[in-house]
Parts: C-alpha cells; structure tokens; sequence
C-alpha cells in the first residue's frame, strides 16, 4: 500500500528528531563489568593449570564510556490519580525513578551495563528497553534507580 509521506519527507522528518535529540541529550559514564587482565612474567607459567613458575598478577580494568542521552527525572508527586480524572484511586509512585532515552546505536554498549553516572550520582538498569521511533525504530528508552538515596 502507498504511503502518504515520500521517503525523502520520512527522512527529513527523522533527521529532525535527531536534531532534537542532539539539542537535549546529555552526557552519561556509563560502566560495565571490569575486564580482567593477567599479566604474568613467565613464558612457561601455564595459567589455567597453575603450572610453572612465575608471579600472576591480575588487574581488573574499568570499562567505561560516555554517551549522550536525554534524562527525565519523575515530578515529584506522591500520588497519582488512576484511571478518569475525578477517580478517588491513587497508586504510589517511586519517584527517584529516572528515564532516559538513547540512540538504537547506543544501546548495543549500554544495554550491558552495570552503573549510569550522571549529575553526581549512581544509578542502575531498573527496566526492560522500549524502543520506538516515528518511522523506524531511532531510539530506545529505559528507567534507571539511583544506588543511594539522597
């Protein structure tokens, strides 16, 4: 079936979201596991059967990169109403929760992430990505926890 929209149009219209995600997006360290790195002085040592001589030294190297991402923090409502407007139902809602919505390219490195940093603070994975897009899928959004209270 055609479309409405040419893809030229599709992608001029992408191109701006894009722009707006430049505009807004911040920087975010983003941590994963440490890689292990064993450093030994002996040719002979053999270091999954612990044979030969030689000191073993492992060191664990911090992998981290910066990505730029757009964060929302949650208002600061304790309560909020469910359902239609005059409903008396109200459910509680943490409210240190932070979304924050990435490139789809950025997400292959982040999607394995241990620990976000941004704003002096830490934070963890605390939901499942969504992705979504006005076209094609451009970008994928995920709620973080922070480790400490404030």
């Amino acid at each position: 079936m055609g479309s409405y929209i040419s893809d030229s149009q599709k992608k001029a219209l992408s191109e701006e979201f894009n722009k707006l995600h430049d505009t807004f997006a911040r920087d975010v360290v983003v941590y994963k596991d440490a890689q292990k790195v064993v450093i030994n002085t002996d040719p002979n040592y053999n270091y999954l059967y612990n044979q030969g001589a030689g000191e073993t030294n492992v060191q664990n190297v911090p992998q981290k990169q910066i990505f730029k991402v757009r964060i929302k923090y949650s208002d600061n409502n304790d309560n909020e109403y469910f359902g239609e407007f005059n409903s008396s139902t109200k459910i509680q809602r943490p409210d240190s929760r932070v979304r924050i919505k990435m490139k789809i390219a950025d997400y292959d490195y982040i999607k394995d992430a241990k620990r976000f940093e941004f704003d002096g603070r830490m934070f963890l994975l605390d939901s499942d990505p969504r992705f979504h897009g006005l076209f094609d899928v451009h970008f994928c959004t995920m709620y973080l926890k922070p480790i400490e209270s404030k």
